[in-house]
């Protein structure tokens, strides 16, 4: 099966290749699309739901196929998996009004996430606060920290290439809108900022 998702926006390309997925017991399904940013976030999606991915790019366009079934497998649930599901959903680069004092704040908090008795199981970084993950040095340090503990990190694609930063992404994944409302309603407890 092959879906011609090009001059599609996020998150059409990621919803068409799961529709397709949900309806096979077994195969491979391609989809083609026109930009990198859907490439990552159907490569990302697909990976994330235990099948096998490749990507080739020609002529500017992305061809991913996905294998469903054969030697694939899914993750078995540990005992990680069954702790409370924190996410934290952060909307800007500041905290509160003033800007000075709000990137101070920002970075306190991002800092302390570490030092928490339980970790958030994901950091989302959607509009502006995408930046704090291409070029806040201090910021990037405390992330690092929570990718080496086992937190999941995303980045909003949309949000990157609106700020044409997409390739300046120094920490955390690009991710799209579906996985990320996936994650939120899935959520056992989300703190946003």
């Amino acid at each position: 099966m092959e879906i011609d998702a090009r001059g599609l926006a996020c998150p059409q390309p990621v919803l068409m290749i799961k529709a397709e997925l949900e309806k096979i017991e077994e195969g491979v399904v391609t989809i083609l699309v026109d930009n990198k940013g859907s490439s990552i976030n159907v490569k990302n999606f697909c990976e994330a739901n235990g099948h096998t991915v490749s990507v080739d790019e020609t002529d500017g366009y992305y061809k991913i196929s996905a294998a469903k079934g054969y030697d694939c497998a899914i993750a078995e649930e540990t005992e990680a998996d069954t702790d409370t599901n924190i996410v934290v959903f952060i909307t800007g680069e500041t905290l509160g009004d003033d800007k000075e004092l709000g990137a101070m704040l920002m970075k306190g908090f991002i800092g302390n996430l570490k030092n928490m008795d339980i970790l958030p199981k994901t950091v989302i970084f959607v509009n502006n606060s995408v930046k704090l993950l291409t070029f806040n040095e201090d910021v990037i340090a405390s992330v690092r920290g929570l990718v080496d503990s086992g937190v999941e990190i995303l980045a909003c694609g949309m949000c990157l290439e609106f700020y044409g930063i997409t390739d300046k992404l120094a920490i955390g994944r690009i991710s799209d809108a579906y996985t990320v409302a996936d994650k939120l309603f899935k959520s056992d407890k989300l703190i946003r900022l």
